[in-house]
């Protein structure tokens, strides 16, 4: 039971969080989010602004902006700079790296919509436009360590949550009565994956509390909807224990009649 209440946080955060492709399939759900497209789209055009020094070409560059960020295109970009923040999270950075400023490389984005847009001149963006967010409670790396026994845990709990239980099974002169306390475990599982979600959905809001509204809504939006998926996927642990435990309970009653 001690096994299965640990096996779902932490495998879900292995495969969810600190695996790279997972996060990125996470955190890309949020591309299709009003106050992300609508963040990217402004970044976009102050970008062209400050690379022609002409706000005119900003506001032409706008409306293009806008519906860019509401296209399969915005998607594709949009993986790509959650790629480099898990990367800013768990990889150790460069000796002269800011550890508070986490930074994207927004450059895809701004091609892409100069080439749609109605310029009276041509806009050619030929160095790397970097979006840079001040972090001032998490830090460049500060999750490599932890990235690596969450790894180690998941698999651990995992395994050991089978082994036990079917050894338990095997052994015991009441299996019933073992399914039961399984179906126990599987519920409190299910709590404890739910419990963890809105934890963490409440740190991280706090953890932001100093970064500008902007970027603090768009990376609540990504955080919230990697963990909503936690939760979604305790909900389901947490009826399955239940179930186990109805039909254990069942099944008990029935062979002592």
């Amino acid at each position: 039971m001690v096994c299965m209440v640990l096996a779902v946080p932490s495998m879900w955060l292995s495969q969810r969080v600190v695996s790279t492709e997972g996060f990125v399939s996470s955190a890309s759900v949020a591309a299709h989010d009003a106050q992300v497209q609508d963040y990217f789209a402004q970044k976009v055009a102050s970008s062209v602004e400050d690379a022609t020094g002409s706000k005119i070409a900003a506001d032409l560059v706008l409306p293009a902006a806008r519906n860019y960020a509401q296209s399969d295109g915005f998607v594709a970009d949009f993986s790509e700079v959650a790629r480099q923040q898990h990367e800013w999270l768990f990889t150790a950075p460069d000796a002269d790296t800011d550890l508070h400023l986490m930074e994207f490389n927004i450059t895809p984005m701004i091609n892409r919509v100069v080439q749609s847009a109605p310029l009276p001149i041509p806009v050619t963006i030929d160095r790397e436009v970097i979006v840079t967010v001040d972090q001032s409670q998490i830090t460049a790396g500060s999750l490599e360590d932890s990235g690596t026994l969450v790894d180690i845990l998941a698999w651990v709990s995992v395994i050991g949550a089978i082994v036990a239980s079917l050894i338990a099974l095997m052994v015991s002169t009441r299996r019933t009565t073992v399914l039961a306390w399984l179906g126990v475990g599987g519920v409190l599982a299910g709590l404890a994956g739910w419990g963890i979600a809105v934890f963490t959905d409440n740190v991280v809001h706090e953890r932001l509390a100093n970064t500008d509204e902007a970027s603090r809504n768009t990376i609540e939006v990504v955080v919230s909807g990697i963990v909503d998926n936690l939760s979604t996927v305790s909900l389901y642990v947490g009826i399955g224990g239940a179930v186990v435990l109805l039909v254990a309970v069942v099944a008990r009653v029935a062979s002592a009649r």
